[in-house]
Order: structure tokens, then sequence, then C-alpha cells
């Protein structure tokens, strides 16, 4: 008996099948909408009173150009391990006594008494804008903000255990201007000095005052073993702050 030849399965119109079903589940199909982080973006506060310029005295300026060469507040300098030497003048020119003639910033004293008095208006201040009709949050936020820099203090003049708190000029800030060809080693060290100055001042002044090194404060906040570090930690920082301005480099 022959046998009946298997008849072949036309497959000519399967392209435009798949091609319908796949606009089918285009059609039919939902899908789910992602969600993105809701976020209060700052607003644009406007200041209307200018801010009041820098005096040059309150300015560390280091500057290196294209070709390497180095210069600090407008004296040109050979050797870039010198710049942590010129930091240390920079704070302490005038740190024992105010004076108005040389050209380093200037240091102020306030007491305990000033300092609660400070903090008390500043408190009267923030409660009464909070309870303005229509206050900004802006503003609110600042006010509150003045309060924890006056409680600060007011921690900082007990730990340092003395009646007035010596402060640098809060203009006093240093300033790097290097160019977009100045090698970056050069960059590098510049950055590496300052903090080698800031550390010394710190370290110096935590072996004063707490008879223990800067380093052992960092070490025990590091590892948050000692809520009190944190005081100490402000103390320092507000005997000498590390006000950094980097310049967008130029040509």
């Amino acid at each position: 008996m022959a046998k009946r030849g298997i008849p072949e399965v036309n497959a000519g119109s399967m392209a435009d099948i798949a091609f319908l079903l796949l606009i089918f589940f285009l059609v039919t199909t939902t899908m789910d909408k992602d969600h993105a982080y809701i976020r209060s973006i700052p607003k644009n506060v406007i200041i209307e009173i200018p801010p009041e310029p820098v005096e040059k005295r309150n300015i560390c300026a280091i500057q290196a150009n294209a070709q390497n060469q180095l210069m600090i507040r407008g004296e040109l300098m050979t050797n870039p391990d010198d710049i942590s030497e010129r930091v240390l003048d920079f704070y302490r020119e005038n740190e024992a006594q105010n004076d108005p003639i040389n050209n380093f910033p200037m240091y102020s004293r306030i007491s305990k008494a000033e300092i609660q008095a400070a903090l008390n208006l500043a408190i009267d201040e923030a409660e009464a804008v909070e309870k303005t009709p229509n206050a900004s949050q802006d503003i609110i936020d600042f006010k509150y903000r003045q309060v924890a820099e006056w409680e600060k203090k007011q921690s900082a003049i007990d730990l340092l255990g003395k009646n007035v708190l010596p402060e640098i000029a809060s203009q006093a800030h240093i300033r790097i201007e290097v160019q977009k060809a100045t090698e970056y080693n050069l960059f590098a060290t510049i950055q590496s000095e300052i903090e080698e100055a800031i550390f010394e001042l710190r370290n110096d002044a935590a072996l004063t005052v707490f008879k223990e090194s800067y380093k052992q404060i960092q070490s025990r906040l590091a590892m948050d073993k000692a809520p009190v570090d944190r005081d100490k930690m402000e103390l320092l920082k507000i005997l000498y702050p590390d006000r950094i301005i980097e310049v967008t480099p130029r040509k």
C-alpha cells in the first residue's frame, strides 16, 4: 500500500500573524509607572543687603600659574614645602595681640555673658519669625541655624575653661587659585601643606587645652566612643576654622 504524503504547512502568513499579535499585546498591555523621589528643592533666597567686601588682610591667597610658579599673598615662593609655615603665620600673627598695622586677620574675643546674651537674642528672633504669619521656611531655618551656632560657642567656651573665646575674623579664609596648565603635583602639594598647617594648629590647641593630641580626638570620634569628643572638635574648629575657597582654574 502506498504511503500517503504529509501535506506541507503553509507558513506564508506566519509573519503577518506574528505582527498582528505584537500589535495586540502592545495595545492591551499596561505598564507600571515609575515613582520618582519627592525632594524639596531649596528656594532662591534674595539677599537685599550686599555682603561687605573682604579685606585684603583676611585673604591668604595661594596662586600657581601655568609655569608652576607659586605665589602666596602676592609674594613669590620657590619652595612649596614652605606653604604650611605661611599658613601658620596667617593664623598666628594676631592671635596673641591684635595689631591693626600688619596685614593679618584680626581676632575677636567674646565673653560668656556676651555669648549668653547673643544666644537669648537669637532664640527670641527665631521664635518671633516662626510665629509670624506666612513666614518663609528659609528664613526660619536661617534663624535657627544662628541659634545652633551660638549654642556651639557656649559649649566651646565652657570646654575651653576661660572667660573669653578667641575667634579669627569671620571673613578670614584661604584662597587657592591655579590655572588649568598647573601641574597636579603642585596642586596636591598646596592642599597637603594647608592640611598640615591646620592639623598643627589644632594639635597644639588640643595638647594645651585637653592634654591629648588632635589625632587621638579624631580617632575616638571616628569610632563614636566618646560623645564629648564632638564638643572638643567643635571647639578646635572654632579656634582654627578651615575656610578654604578653590577658584575655578583659568586658562
